[in-house]
């Protein structure tokens, strides 16, 4: 049953494709593969989701339940502030950098949590903890093997911890909830406060690395 469940095989085949393209592009273009590597991505979860305007109308809804699984999600976001802040000091902001990180923060937490809570643990076939301990999982060796390939930051083990954090508070929000809509605003400002483009292009590597 497990090799015919869709939402078990996309994962790591998607962790798969990302980190060939991710290793090709690093060899040619260097730490720039960061923008073949999110094309290629997102499109795998395009293809694989194939969300119309009633998925994301379902899924970005206004919350239902306690208020608490609405601010839940918001608690990764608190502890990159810090690192935004110093990241500020010591990087150049210039047009292009700027235009590719709106880009990337406008995309990106949209079809992750799309896919990783969304799509994937309404359709894993086991219960709720060991589907939000698999997709919490594949979430985070998804940074390390794709993001990773040719980021310092974000293949560091101190990376570790914030991903699995994230991976199991916006499972939960969005299982309690039955939204996607705070986890992927939560999502947002983490790629926005973390200056993701920046780590990308190891021209910010935060202190702690």
């Amino acid at each position: 049953m497990l090799i015919k469940n869709a939402a078990v095989l996309a994962p790591p085949a998607i962790i798969l494709l990302g980190f060939l393209v991710a290793q090709s592009a690093n060899a040619l273009i260097g730490a720039w593969a960061f923008i073949p590597l999110a094309l290629v991505y997102w499109l795998s979860i395009l293809i694989v989701v194939r969300p119309d305007r009633e998925v994301f109308a379902k899924l970005l809804k206004k919350p239902a339940g306690s208020r608490l699984w609405q601010i839940v999600p918001y608690f990764p976001a608190l502890f990159t502030v810090v690192a935004f802040v110093w990241g500020l000091r010591v990087i150049t902001i210039t047009p292009l950098l700027t235009v590719l990180s709106v880009i990337f923060i406008a995309v990106n937490p949209v079809l992750e949590e799309l896919f990783w809570r969304g799509w994937l643990l309404s359709r894993l076939p086991w219960g709720r903890v060991v589907n939000i301990a698999y997709s919490t999982l594949m979430f985070t060796l998804s940074h390390y093997f794709m993001w990773g390939v040719f980021s310092l930051t974000i293949r560091s083990s101190m990376m570790l911890m914030p991903l699995l954090i994230m991976g199991v508070l916006w499972s939960l929000s969005f299982l309690k909830s039955g939204s996607l809509r705070h986890a992927v605003i939560a999502h947002a400002l983490v790629d926005t406060f973390n200056l993701s483009v920046w780590v990308f292009l190891n021209l910010y590597i935060p202190p702690v690395v």
